[in-house]
């Protein structure tokens, strides 16, 4: 668990303050995924599928970042941030459009 707490960017939290950060992700993402749902209308896979398929994107796109990641001015918190909300919009975006 440490070593992904470390690699998502979070340092060492007790058990309480780790329950509320994955709370806040997990609401920010089913909102992200309502948002979606109601873009998408038609195309869309539902509020839970795309809170899942945004999680999974924002995931990857994360812990490629953190091993690929380019060298920016920016603050690297920051940047992972804009990167796994980036990466999990493209995923959704794109399997909704791929969709038959």
């Amino acid at each position: 668990m440490r070593g992904l707490l470390m690699m998502v960017g979070l340092p060492d939290l007790p058990l309480l303050s780790v329950m509320l950060v994955v709370t806040m992700i997990v609401l920010g993402a089913m909102m992200f995924g309502w948002f979606a749902d109601m873009l998408l209308d038609q195309n869309a896979f539902g509020v839970a599928f795309n809170t899942g398929i945004l999680l999974v994107g924002a995931f990857a796109g994360a812990w490629l970042w953190h091993r690929y990641g380019i060298p920016t001015r920016f603050p690297a918190e920051a940047v992972r941030a804009v990167v796994a909300v980036g990466s999990g919009l493209l995923l959704l975006i794109t399997l909704a459009v791929v969709r038959p």
